[in-house]
């Protein structure tokens, strides 16, 4: 039995993503700025509005809204999951 994998260029090309050491581990820049812009959102809605649930709110649009915005313009997935080990290791028979 054969089997017919197709790679689609697209999915296969692979960009590296700048990243800094934390704690000794790498994390893409674009996840380290979105805690960051949570904590300074957080911060500033309490300030301002003295009311936990809006600092919540404002911190979690934030980050949601940095960490998927650095993805989509980062281009490529920060996988190195098991899956991805053994897709780019597996024997081509």
């Amino acid at each position: 039995m054969a089997t017919l994998i197709q790679l689609i260029p697209e999915a296969s090309r692979v960009r590296t993503v700048a990243s800094v050491s934390v704690f000794g581990v790498p994390w893409p820049i674009h996840k380290l700025a979105a805690v960051v812009v949570g904590f300074v959102a957080a911060g500033l809605a309490f300030w301002f509005t003295g009311s936990g649930n809006a600092a919540m709110w404002a911190s979690a649009a934030a980050v949601v809204v940095v960490w998927w915005g650095g993805y989509r313009i980062g281009g490529s997935r920060w996988d190195d999951g098991e899956r991805d080990f053994i897709a780019e290791h597996r024997s081509h028979c």
